[in-house]
C-alpha cells in the first residue's frame, strides 16, 4: 500500500512516498526536479524494495528554504525522514545533487546505510565550478525551459515531461535551485567519496556530463562497483529505465 506524507526535519516538511517492501531503498533526486523524476523506475522498484522517494527541501512538495542548506544539511534531512519513518538502514541512491548528498551521508552516517549509490554526480574542484557558473545561472535562475531544453538534458523525453519538468522548476523556483548548485560547489565531493564507509554504487551514462571524471570517482573509491549505461544520459531512470532497474537489482543482491 502506497503511503505518502510529510516529515519535519530541521530542513523543515519534506514530502515523502513510500511504496512496496523489502529492504529500505530511498532515492533522492536531482536539482529542480522531484520525487517524479523516478516514476518510469517506482513501481518496478517497490516490487522489490521498501521504497521511499523524497522532496528534496525546498523543491517538489517539500517546504520552501528559510535558509541556505549546505550538502551536510540535506543529508542530516535524510537521516531525520528515516528516523521518523523508523527504517533502521537503507541503501540510499541520488542522482547529481542526490549523489552528493549521498556521499556525505556515507562518508559521516555510514552506519545508518546498507550502502550508497551516487548517479551522474560530478567529480570536480571548486575552481571547476567556479569557471562555470555563468552556465549554471543560465540553466538554474530561470524555471521555464523549453521542449528542445528538456531533450538536451533528458535523452529522447516525450513532450509530456516537458511539463513535468518545468511544474517542478516552478515550485522549487531558481532561488532554491541556485542554493542547491552553491551547495554543490561548496561540498568537497573529491573528499567525501573516498571517506565513504558503505558499499557503493557508481552509475553513469556514456552520453551524460560526468562521463569524464566517472574513472576518477572510480579510482577515488577503488571498491564500489562501477557500472556505465551505454547510450544513457545524465538522467538514466528516465531515458534508460530497464538498464537502470538491473544495475540497482544487481547492487542490491550482491549487499544482502
Amino acid at each position: 500500500m502506497t503511503q505518502e506524507g510529510f516529515v519535519r526535519t530541521g530542513a523543515g516538511r519534506v514530502h515523502y512516498v513510500r511504496d512496496g517492501q523489502g529492504p529500505g531503498l530511498l532515492l533522492l533526486h536531482s536539482n529542480g526536479n522531484s520525487l517524479h523524476e523516478y516514476d518510469a523506475v517506482r513501481e518496478r522498484l517497490a516490487s522489490d524494495f521498501d521504497l521511499i522517494l523524497w522532496d528534496m527541501p525546498g523543491q517538489g512538495d517539500s517546504d520552501p528554504l528559510s535558509r541556505h542548506l549546505s550538502i551536510d544539511d540535506y543529508g542530516d534531512a535524510v537521516v531525520d525522514l528515516l528516523n521518523d519513518l523508523d527504517i533502521p538502514g537503507a541503501f540510499v541512491m541520488g542522482a547529481s545533487v542526490g549523489g552528493c548528498i549521498a556521499a556525505s551521508l556515507g562518508a559521516r552516517h555510514g552506519d545508518r546505510l546498507t550502502g550508497v549509490g551516487i548517479i551522474e554526480s560530478q567529480f570536480r574542484p571548486a575552481a571547476w565550478w567556479a569557471d562555470g557558473w555563468l552556465g549554471i545561472e543560465r540553466l538554474f535562475s530561470t524555471p521555464l525551459q523549453t521542449l528542445d531544453q528538456v531533450r538536451a538534458r533528458f535523452h529522447g523525453a516525450p513532450p509530456e515531461l516537458v511539463e513535468r519538468v518545468n511544474l517542478d522548476r516552478h515550485k522549487a523556483g531558481g532561488r532554491a535551485m541556485m542554493s542547491a548548485m552553491w551547495a554543490i560547489r561548496e561540498f568537497d565531493m573529491m573528499a567525501a567519496v573516498p571517506a565513504i564507509t558503505t558499499p557503493a554504487l557508481l552509475l553513469f551514462g556514456t552520453a551524460g556530463p560526468t562521463i569524464e571524471t566517472a574513472p576518477l570517482m572510480h579510482a577515488a573509491l577503488p571498491g564500489a562497483s562501477y557500472e556505465v549505461i551505454e547510450g544513457a544520459g545524465h538522467f538514466p531512470m528516465v531515458d534508460h529505465p530497464d538498464e537502470f532497474v538491473t544495475v540497482v537489482r544487481r547492487f542490491a543482491a550482491g549487499v544482502a
